[in-house]
């Protein structure tokens, strides 16, 4: 595998005739940008045709095969689809929205393989933007770590830059501390999982990650339910998937499960 007021309370309320309304909480929302896995147009190491074409979004590696965003979203404990749009663009091949538990949302767009400066583009562009005040917001970026191939290099000159807010980032991609964390420091949002080594980077890390950021976890949670997730699917001990994600301590990350 590639691998709940008391009763006085409410008499007070009822006494001065003054209504009483909670403050919402910020509702979780995770905007997640995948570049499809692209044989042909990607600096990569082939995988299997089937899961290679970057055009295909039934059966592509980090969409619709069955680590992908897409299909395991769709199936995992708790998760839920709430619609897809197909052909959005012609970059953008589908896009959709799913909900865990009713305590978060996830919008999902897959990226035509060969556009995948767009997609890297596009997730700064996002990373950059201050959150809604009325929501909590992170930002990941799913696939190949397209700045580690020499032609797509200067697509960073375009990166924006932005003063520090609270945006999370992730980037779910080989290497990418080394490639994306400074760019995202200077867009202004906070890479709070990253990676330092070669990786395959399918949904079950997302999956995890999401959770953590439902329950708000703070940095050493989320890339201690990365790591966990990690080694659990990739079949590798703990201290090889804390390596990966820069984890301290796999113990963290198994609070953060409700299943």
């Amino acid at each position: 595998m590639i691998h709940p007021r008391s009763i006085c309370f409410t008499g007070i309320l009822m006494f001065t005739g003054l209504p009483f309304q909670a403050a919402a909480a910020p509702t979780p929302h995770i905007h997640v940008i995948v570049s499809l896995v692209d044989n042909v147009s990607q600096g990569i190491v082939p995988v299997p045709a089937k899961i290679g074409n970057g055009n295909d979004i039934h059966h592509n590696l980090y969409w619709g095969a069955a680590y992908g965003v897409k299909t395991f979203l769709s199936r995992a404990p708790g998760w839920r689809q709430l619609g897809c749009e197909n052909g959005v663009s012609d970059t953008i091949l589908e896009r959709c929205r799913f909900a865990w538990e009713d305590r978060l949302t996830v919008t999902a767009e897959a990226y035509r393989g060969s556009r995948i400066d767009r997609a890297m583009l596009d997730f700064m562009q996002v990373a950059a933007t201050p959150p809604d005040p009325a929501q909590r917001e992170m930002v990941v970026f799913i696939g190949h770590d397209g700045l580690m191939d020499e032609a797509s290099r200067p697509i960073v000159e375009h990166f924006p830059k932005h003063a520090q807010h609270d945006k999370q980032a992730v980037v779910l991609a080989c290497l990418s501390d080394e490639y994306f964390a400074e760019h995202l420091q200077a867009a202004g949002s906070q890479p709070v999982v990253t990676t330092f080594s070669f990786m395959a980077p399918e949904a079950y890390v997302l999956e995890a990650v999401a959770r953590g950021f439902a329950d708000q976890a703070d940095e050493a949670e989320l890339r201690g339910a990365a790591a966990s997730a990690y080694a659990k699917y990739q079949h590798i001990s703990a201290k090889a998937g804390n390596s990966v994600f820069g984890a301290a301590s796999p113990s963290r990350a198994i609070k953060l499960s409700r299943r």
